[in-house]
């Protein structure tokens, strides 16, 4: 049975953390799929969110038969899977997709002129800076929290390159086929889902129809 090692990460707010987190999670990249569990909101005691590193999406590109110092030999080193804890437990993540959180929103958050800041800041500077209000639902602090670290996970592979965040290792972007992923939008995708959401005129189900969430 695989034996999971845990490690808790102080990571900077804003745009630092991703330089942080390709120093701390990069040296870990050949060991075995999902070895390593990272807590990155809580502590190792009692974590509320972490990354399980090396991703499932992680390759060696052993097809390229004459590398050179620019070629890339690893594909989609920043992946790894967020994990969600409840009383210190690892929980279902799938609970935490864009269109569960998408709903969640327009059932018990949508109201709050405060979470709808909270979310904003998040948004553009990967901020958490107070305490949600209370809200049913999903707790509003691990709604906020898991969205975060879903956010900064599409970044770092579908958006930011290796030199972007200051790995170093080069490595590409790879999609499940094997070709150059592109600049991605899944976080402008899924904030625009919740600005249309808050306008009068699209509810739930338009928004989806618009913003097709995977």
């Amino acid at each position: 049975m695989k034996t999971t090692k845990i490690k808790t990460l102080n990571l900077s707010n804003g745009n630092e953390i991703f330089n942080e987190l390709s120093r701390e999670l990069i040296p870990y990249h050949k060991e075995e799929v999902g070895s390593w569990m990272f807590v990155v909101e809580g502590s190792e005691k009692n974590p509320r969110v972490g990354l399980r590193y090396p991703g499932r999406k992680l390759r060696f590109r052993s097809e390229l038969t004459r590398p050179n110092d620019r070629s890339a030999r690893w594909a989609n080193l920043m992946d790894f899977e967020v994990v969600p804890f409840v009383n210190g437990k690892t929980v279902e993540s799938q609970v935490f997709t864009y269109s569960n959180l998408l709903e969640d929103y327009n059932k018990y958050k949508k109201q709050s002129a405060l979470f709808w800041e909270m979310l904003v800041e998040l948004y553009e500077q990967n901020i958490i800076a107070k305490e949600p209000p209370e809200l049913p639902g999903i707790n509003p602090k691990q709604f906020l929290e898991m969205l975060k670290w879903i956010w900064i996970q599409e970044d770092l592979n579908y958006r930011l390159s290796w030199e972007d965040i200051g790995s170093p290792i080069r490595y590409r972007l790879e999609n499940r086929t094997g070709s150059v992923t592109r600049k991605g939008a899944g976080r402008a995708k899924f904030f625009g889902a919740l600005v249309l959401l808050r306008n009068e005129h699209f509810d739930l189900a338009l928004v989806r129809k618009i913003v097709p969430l995977y």
